[in-house]
């Protein structure tokens, strides 16, 4: 174990004695500078580049030596290195014991030595170390640029035209599509409403704030159509308790005469009851499954308003605003069409009076529960027209 570990210590001070000044990574084609220090080619030709434009003097970038730009092959240095990467590969392959070194992207503006980047500027297609970074936004110019994370190229591939290569900087409100500054000049957009980025997020934004408005609205007339369902269906167990007691009073005082009258009021309320607390338990499962999706609507709709880069969040609005579908006009409908169901009571006079003519009273007290019986009837289709506006409210697209 000891000696494993000595081997690997030696191994990575030998890959540090290999590796280029500039990128930190083993030397790719070495050449060498008349000072004498190697570096990778690409590098320093980065380097002698970037002096050359500032209109610098060529130097080195380890002894600042000043030479020309003649650039020496080193042979040498190169067998080194490959024969140091088939030691290392073999290595690997029978201990498994050695990494290999995570890909690092420099920055694209260290000249002297390259730091690893932080970030990647989408508008200026570089990369920035944590100095450059801090240069880049101090700059009241780039503040609106955008920055991702290194290495997420998959990221930064859609936010570019896949006609032009640019970045999408541009929202057509037409076409309801992020394209880039050439798209909005392109015949095919020709006389479209363009608008910037920001200002389809803020447009967004707003549809979204009311959007949510309107959910709290739906969800608070859910609420108040289900506290309307179980005043109704308390009212109505209070009205079948009372109108039974009467009856089963009145009963009690004409068995001989009316005791086949009893069964059937008896059955028609009961049935009546029935099918009233039936469709009522109907509606508040369809009302309490909409309140509950309208509460997940506005759950993901705050999560959604709180969402700072615009692309993403007009590519999850535009998914939001699919899956939701409202209408303000059947909302109204909604609100409006409550079940009402008003308390029944037997007319005590009558009852009074039939006492005193028993004949009169047997042909009065049919009438009267006949009337009875039809505005339970009445509510039952009340409750089904309810029924009726409430699942058009919940499909309005099946008209």
């Amino acid at each position: 174990m000891a000696k494993a570990k000595k081997e690997l210590g030696e191994a990575a001070a030998l890959e540090d004695e290999l590796s280029c000044p500039i990128c930190l990574c083993l030397y790719r084609d070495p050449v060498s500078l008349s000072c004498g220090h190697s570096f990778c080619k690409q590098c320093i030709q980065e380097v002698l580049g970037a002096q050359q434009r500032s209109k610098a003097p060529c130097s080195c970038p380890v002894c600042q030596l000043q030479l020309g730009p003649v650039l020496k092959k080193n042979f040498q240095l190169c067998s080194i290195v490959e024969a140091f990467l088939a030691t290392t590969s073999k290595g690997q392959q029978g201990e498994g014991s050695v990494e290999g070194k995570k890909e690092v992207v420099l920055c694209d503006f260290c000249l002297d030595r390259s730091q690893p980047a932080e970030k990647t500027c989408l508008t200026c297609d570089a990369s920035l170390c944590q100095a450059h970074l801090n240069k880049h936004n101090s700059k009241a110019s780039q503040q609106d640029h955008i920055l991702v994370e290194v290495g997420t190229g998959g990221v930064a591939e859609e936010r570019r035209c896949l006609e032009h290569g640019k970045l999408l900087e541009c929202y057509c409100q037409d076409e309801g599509q992020c394209i880039c500054t050439l798209c909005s000049i392109a015949p095919c957009h020709k006389g479209h409403s363009i608008s910037t980025l920001k200002e389809a997020h803020n447009k967004h934004l707003g549809e979204l704030l009311d959007t949510m408005t309107r959910l709290q609205e739906h969800k608070t007339s859910l609420a108040a159509t289900l506290e309307n369902l179980q005043q109704c269906e308390n009212q109505l167990q209070t009205n079948t308790k009372t109108v039974t007691s009467q009856v089963q009073k009145l009963i009690k005082e004409m068995q001989t005469e009316i005791i086949q009258k009893e069964k059937k009021i008896l059955s028609d309320i009961q049935s009546s009851e029935k099918e009233q607390l039936a469709q009522i338990t109907k509606v508040k499962k369809e009302i309490e499954q909409r309140r509950d999706e309208a509460a997940q609507h506005l759950q993901s709709l705050q999560k959604m308003r709180d969402q700072p880069d615009s692309f993403l969040f007009i590519k999850e609005f535009k998914l939001a605003m699919d899956r939701i579908m409202i209408q303000d006009s059947e909302q109204a409908r909604l609100r409006a069409s409550r079940i009402k169901v008003v308390a029944v009571q037997m007319d005590q006079d009558k009852i009074n009076d039939s006492r005193r003519l028993m004949q009169d009273y047997l042909r009065e007290l049919s009438s009267l529960l006949q009337g009875m019986l039809e505005v339970l009837t009445n509510q039952i289709k009340w409750n089904r027209r309810f029924a009726e506006i409430f699942r058009h409210f919940q499909h309005p697209n099946s008209r």
